[in-house]
């Protein structure tokens, strides 16, 4: 098998990345970027103001009781997240001490004969990056990795991923069909906020958590991924009588995520990606995603997998070299 170099590897995940999410982020057409639709809505709101001046309603009170209602969530909204972040903070050795404990756990039962089959851990990811590219903070360090990143965007709609990448060279002149288990954490906050206008305007945001594997130098056609678990979303809903709309949530979690059955070609690596997605869409809004404040973020200790078959240069159970 020829020699792996991680910088190659790294730029092979960066590449297959890129072209991979894009893909995802174009579920729907981009309105917003159309110069017809935007003059047929400012026609529209000029129209609605004309109509609601001729029915005798004040529209410049209208905008001035939204605009206080829009101050006021955002008031609660940014309490909430203190709130938030106090609690993470109190949290934080807590769920530290037991990231630790379920990664020791898990690496005890990997060198012992808890699992029927010969199973391993990779303890420190290769690479953690985004895409889109996003600035981020992060830190890989054995059964510890984590990142902290901020999204703040107006966008009509996007797919943001951070992820942390694992991998294995099979050894073996033979298939490994192996099942693939982590666990991430995830703490942080959620805003979506559709400003007041003439008509109906939104905004969402979600969280998932997500499990992918791809077998050789990533590429199209060889990623497989887990159905994510959902870990959270938010959404703003704007009304010309109502005003406009803010909403907010804390996520908070913890999710184990698994893959079965995926076979490794002989002599072929195996990438792990354990990754955060956020998915959001703005009419005339904007979102903001807080992995980054004090407390906040996200964290994958470890991917633990177990070899199936038996090649037959498979001796005994222990852990791997991942060079």
């Amino acid at each position: 098998m020829k020699q792996i170099s991680r910088t190659q590897l790294k730029k092979a995940v960066i590449a297959a990345e890129a072209e991979r999410i894009s893909s995802l982020s174009v579920s729907r057409p981009d309105f917003g970027q159309s110069a017809k639709l935007a003059s047929n809505a400012r026609a529209a709101e000029k129209l609605g103001t004309r109509f609601l001046k001729a029915a005798g309603m004040d529209a410049a009170k209208l905008q001035a009781i939204a605009a206080g209602r829009e101050a006021e969530q955002t008031r609660m909204i940014e309490k909430h997240k203190a709130d938030a972040l106090k609690r993470a903070a109190r949290q934080q050795k807590t769920l530290r001490a037991t990231l630790i404990a379920q990664s020791e756990a898990l690496a005890q039962s990997v060198a012992g004969d808890f699992f029927p089959y010969p199973s391993f851990n990779l303890d420190t990811p290769f690479l953690i990056w985004s895409t889109p590219l996003l600035d981020i903070d992060s830190a890989a360090i054995p059964f510890g990795s984590s990142a902290k990143f901020r999204l703040a965007t107006s966008q009509y709609q996007g797919v943001q991923k951070v992820g942390f990448y694992f991998y294995w060279a099979n050894p073996f002149q033979d298939y490994a069909v192996i099942n693939a288990a982590t666990f991430m954490s995830a703490n942080g906050h959620l805003r979506a906020h559709a400003p007041w206008t003439i008509g109906v305007n939104t905004s969402e945001v979600t969280a998932t958590a997500q499990l992918g594997l791809s077998f050789g130098w990533p590429r199209p056609g060889t990623y497989q991924e887990t159905e994510g678990v959902y870990l959270g979303g938010t959404g703003a809903f704007a009304q010309t009588f109502i005003g406009g709309d803010s909403n907010a949530t804390t996520i908070s979690a913890g999710v184990s995520l698994n893959r079965t059955m995926f076979a490794v070609p002989p002599r072929e690596v195996v990438v792990f990606e354990v990754a955060l997605l956020v998915d959001y869409k703005n009419d005339d809004g904007n979102i903001e995603v807080d992995f980054a404040k004090g407390s906040f973020n996200i964290t994958c200790p470890v991917v633990v997998f177990s070899i199936l078959n038996s090649p037959p240069q498979l001796r005994k159970k222990g852990r791997l070299d991942t060079c």
